[in-house]
């Protein structure tokens, strides 16, 4: 089984990948699986992000839902 959850990506993510998509994941998969799979298939090496699901940030851990609305907040610096 899997599920489906709708991502909005910042900074480098989102130049590599677009800013919004859809993403299906295993049963199970936690914030961290999210991650890792946006990193792989940017093929780009982030510093720690922040992820939100439905307006909180949420540790690694976090158990992901199907329908759930994600933001991966890369941290970055402009002037």
């Amino acid at each position: 089984m899997t599920l489906t959850v709708a991502v909005r990506l910042n900074g480098p993510l989102a130049e590599r990948l677009g800013a919004r998509r859809s993403m299906t994941l295993p049963d199970g998969a936690t914030a961290d699986d999210l991650v890792q799979a946006l990193r792989d298939e940017a093929q780009v090496a982030l510093p720690t992000v922040a992820v939100g699901v439905a307006g909180r940030v949420v540790g690694g851990a976090t158990s992901l839902s199907d329908g759930d609305e994600i933001a991966v907040l890369v941290p970055y610096a402009g002037g």
